[in-house]
Formats: C-alpha cells, structure tokens, sequence
C-alpha cells in the first residue's frame, strides 16, 4: 500500500510542477499503443507529460527547428544540441511558438508519446552525476578539459572518439554529451 501511494504521489508531484527530464535516452512513439519508434528524446530535455495510457505518456517537446532540418528538435536557438530526433519518415507536427529573427532558429513544439517511468522534475542532479561521470573517466589520462572549452558542435565528435577508451556505460554517453553540450562555450 505504501508503495501505491508513494507512486500516486511522485506522479502527482511530476504533473504539479509542469517539466521533467530523464537522464537515459527514452523512445518516441506517434502514439501510446504504437510499437515502432519514430524517434528519441536525449537525456537532460525538459518535457511536459500532459497525460498518461497503460504504459505510455503523451509528452509535449519543446525547443527550436532549423528551417532546413524537418526532424529534428534543438536545445538551442542556433546550435546543434539535439533534445529530440525524429526519424525522416515520421509525421511530426510542429507548432511554431515563435519565428527565429536575424538568423536563429523557430521555437516549436511537438507531441509524442514515450515509455513511462525515468522522469524527475529537476535536471541538477543529472548534471552533477554526468559532471561527476566526466570527471572520473576523462582526467585518468589527461586533465579533463573544462565544459566551456569546447563549443556545443565539438563535443559529440570529442566524447564519441574517447568513449572506448573509458569505463563509461554506453548508456550514459548521451548524458554526458548532453552535459558538455549545454555547458559549452556558445551555449547559454
């Protein structure tokens, strides 16, 4: 009983306060009985769950859309730090919150549905254990660079070419990626 009501409470709690994130890369679906992706969320990207069927939630994505790149959404207004990707195939309807002006990109949303389960509705502690992560496993071999030394577009290349060469999990790439990205030197 005790865990029914503390799960009526968390997932009350995660409605309540609007945005949440997860910190693992979670599947998107066009629906909440679908069984083929049509795309993925990265970790550390605030979504809204605007409601919940069987074992999916619907989510409402926000962010920024390069005019010339239909299936993807961005953290960013002008970098390319991926909050979600659709595949090419994907129907995805964009609704544009607000135009780009001299040279950024349109804030949009989007709908989609993923797995439920794997939200907290703050991103600080994924930051800190991505920072702690980083930390750990690339300044064995050299110090670790500063976030802020790398712009946002140079650090997947970066984390993606070292990765062998550290005990991070695969699962956490993203995150760390994520982390590094957001905290780089062009990003705000």
């Amino acid at each position: 009983m005790k865990k029914v009501l503390l799960s009526v409470t968390l997932a009350c709690s995660l409605f309540a306060t609007g945005e949440v994130y997860t910190d693992v890369v979670k599947p998107l679906f066009s629906d909440a009985t679908s069984t083929k992706s049509i795309g993925r969320l990265l970790p550390t990207n605030a979504v809204k769950i605007s409601e919940e069927s069987g074992d999916r939630v619907k989510i409402v994505i926000r962010g920024y859309k390069n005019p010339a790149i239909d299936n993807v959404i961005y953290y960013s207004d002008s970098q390319r730090v991926i909050a979600a990707a659709f595949a090419k195939t994907a129907k995805i309807e964009y609704k544009t919150l607000e135009k780009g002006k001299n040279g950024k990109w349109d804030k949009v949303e989007a709908v989609a549905y993923t797995t439920k389960g794997e939200f907290v509705n703050e991103v600080s502690s994924m930051f800190a254990r991505a920072d702690q992560l980083y930390k750990d496993n690339c300044g064995i071999c050299h110090g670790a660079h500063a976030t802020d030394h790398y712009t946002a577009n140079q650090w997947p290349g970066l984390v993606k070419s070292m990765l062998s060469r550290t005990a991070i999990d695969k699962k956490d790439e993203w995150l760390i990626t994520q982390y590094l990205q957001k905290h780089s030197s062009d990003v705000k």
